[in-house]
């Protein structure tokens, strides 16, 4: 497994210039929201992803895009910003997983990521689209970001980070935020010290989707 590029190379580094640091994963952290959004009739219409990145990395940033040294990013840079992120993240699927019962719901590529740079810190927006139907009423639905590398943590704060829009009443969500055990400890020490082209161990076991936090949906038939 491959550790991920831009959040994890040019979102590291969002220039081709950049270097990587050399403390411990995680190198970027973002606090994040999801607004899962619905049908009348309990279909999955969209998931909408909200991060807000540290100001550490989000200085970075605007060393990095701040083409006319105003110390700030204005819309051209962002703009910049957030189309090297949309780029560079679709290849490990834009951090964003849907899955029913262990198995992966493929969902659209979003046309743009729009962003903005608010008090210091980066924050980015986009919406995913289902590629197949989904039916909210047949079974549970997870949904989860996260960074198989684990070079960006993705930290949703608790349940009201996952909001339910424009669904029956009937929709209830389950939140989940697992805390690392021994094994898992184990995991995120052996990859905290790797190098660019150095790869995750294979071990059987994809951790970084285990320690994720999830949400779990269901809407009553």
């Amino acid at each position: 497994m491959r550790r991920s590029s831009i959040l994890a190379a040019s979102v590291c580094a969002l220039s081709a210039g950049g270097a990587l640091p050399a403390s411990a994963h995680p190198h970027v952290f973002s606090e994040s929201r999801m607004e899962i959004v619905g049908t009348p009739d309990g279909m999955l219409s969209s998931v909408r992803n909200i991060w807000r990145f540290d100001e550490l990395f989000s200085s970075s940033v605007v060393v990095d895009f701040d083409k006319n040294g105003n110390g700030t990013l204005d819309d051209d840079e962002i703009h910049a910003v957030s189309e090297t992120v949309r780029q560079s993240i679709a290849e490990w699927e834009f951090y964003t997983f849907v899955t029913i019962g262990g198995k992966d719901i493929k969902l659209t590529p979003p046309g743009e990521i729009r962003g903005l740079f608010e008090k210091g810190q980066l924050i980015l927006f986009f919406e995913m689209k289902p590629a197949e139907p989904v039916d909210l009423k047949a079974s549970d639905v997870t949904f989860s970001v996260y960074d198989e590398s684990y070079f960006v943590a993705f930290d949703f704060a608790d349940e009201n980070s996952f909001q339910l829009l424009d669904m029956p009443t009937t929709c209830k969500k389950t939140f989940t935020q697992p805390n690392p055990d021994e094994d898992a400890a184990d995991w995120m020490n052996s990859v905290s010290m790797l190098k660019p082209g150095q790869s995750i161990p294979e071990d059987g076991v994809n951790f970084s989707q285990l320690l994720a936090t999830r949400i779990d949906v269901r809407c009553a038939g």
